[in-house]
């Protein structure tokens, strides 16, 4: 069934509802599995029928990059095509999410990049649908997968990595995923925005900003020159320095810049739209900064999680979030005038394809999608009209993955 053939939605854009943010957001992860383009544009359809208007489009990370950068040719190449990562020092996962998903990733996860007519195409389908496409490339760390490409871009050569956690809250050991401050990781990053500036035509570019491992730099014995040759006084303040070079490329390219909420603990830029995600302690900082920003609180918005109602077969993230959670949450942050909207995530370390990741946004996004245009939501009553549209939806067959059902 296409989607003009549906009934107007009970969920989310309602007939005579009125939107309450300009930025209705989801967020997918392609850098971790590369999802193909027929299974995005579905998704976008999706999201677009119930009022989203931007697609955050992760995609580059530790795990892959995604796109083609024609000064870095090994980027399609081997950081393309690293294999699936285990994902070992993953706490909190539901079940034997972590074993299944290894078996599983054999038969149906994916790698490589999007050419530049697949991004055309994405491009296309969204912007004929009214959803904006907000690329993601994470600066300076999560470059793992840039650095195993071109190692000069990374920590020095022969530098053993420091031992323990590389900054507070920070569970895992200490990788080589952090750009150093040399002129040729310099280099790169323009190099990077430049492209990325050229192939998505929307107003914003993502640029990270989050879990930098400042004390891998601490750790180099020649941090104090690096410190002095960047102007700056302490390490914390070398992810500022990356952030501002690739912010001041990004402008002069007609770009508007955003970043993740621990940005705000490096720099006071009012013209940084800040996507809060950090539980606790992302609510913090927001309250504390004075950018505008996009409400993503991990607890009740990242879809990864698994669903407590959903079905056995999920592979995901605990603690649990339900329709019940989402539609009845006070989210006291999207009252402040500086919010400009609210953000749904779908992180795919575990989302190995594209039923996986409808069975992950579903039925929970339209649950997403009512407080996105429902001022006074009746949790019981909404509860219904989601659990309808849900079903309406399954029996049109729209939530299996277009490309698998293909295949079949």
């Amino acid at each position: 069934m296409i989607f003009s053939a549906l009934p107007a939605p009970e969920v989310g854009p309602a007939i005579g509802r009125e939107p309450r943010f300009g930025w209705r957001g989801l967020l997918l992860d392609s850098a971790r599995t590369r999802f193909p383009v027929a299974t995005i544009c579905h998704v976008i359809s999706l999201a677009a029928r119930y009022g989203f208007n931007r697609l955050h489009w992760h995609l580059t990370d530790d795990q892959g990059w995604r796109f083609e950068v024609p000064e870095y040719p090994l980027l399609t190449g081997p950081a393309a095509d690293l294999p699936r990562g285990r994902f070992d020092d993953y706490g909190s996962l539901h079940g034997d999410t972590r074993e299944r998903a290894v078996i599983e990733a054999e038969e149906r996860w994916t790698n490589g990049f999007y050419s530049d007519d697949e991004i055309r195409e994405v491009v296309a389908h969204a912007t004929a649908l009214g959803v904006e496409i907000v690329p993601e490339v994470d600066v300076p760390g999560h470059m793992a997968a840039a650095i195993l490409a071109y190692p000069e871009l990374g920590r020095p050569l022969g530098l053993p990595l420091p031992e323990g956690s590389m900054r507070e809250h920070m569970w895992w050991p200490a990788r080589n995923d952090l750009l150093w401050p040399t002129d040729a990781a310099r280099t790169f990053v323009a190099a990077v925005m430049r492209r990325v500036a050229e192939l998505f035509p929307g107003p914003y570019v993502h640029i990270g900003g989050d879990e930098c491992a400042f004390l891998q730099w601490s750790s180099d014995p020649e941090i104090d020159r690096w410190l002095e040759l960047r102007g700056v006084d302490r390490v914390e303040k070398l992810q500022e320095w990356f952030m501002d070079d690739a912010s001041r490329v990004l402008r002069e390219n007609g770009k508007s810049v955003a970043a993740w909420d621990e940005a705000t603990e490096i720099t006071d830029a009012e013209d940084l739209l800040i996507i809060a995600w950090d539980e606790q302690r992302g609510m913090e900082r927001i309250a504390q900064a004075t950018q505008p920003y996009v409400f993503a609180d991990a607890r009740t918005l990242y879809l990864n999680r698994v669903d407590p109602d959903g079905a056995e077969s999920q592979k995901g993230m605990t603690p649990a979030i339900s329709i019940r959670d989402i539609l009845g949450a006070s989210w006291p942050e999207i009252d402040d005038e500086r919010c400009v909207g609210i953000q749904a995530c779908v992180w795919s370390e575990f989302v190995l394809d594209g039923n996986d990741l409808l069975t992950m946004l579903f039925p929970r996004l339209l649950a997403v999608a009512e407080r996105l245009w429902n001022p006074d939501v009746d949790v019981a009553e909404a509860g219904g009209r989601i659990a309808r549209e849900y079903e309406l939806l399954h029996t049109a067959g729209l939530l299996d993955d277009p490309v698998i059902l293909l295949q079949k």
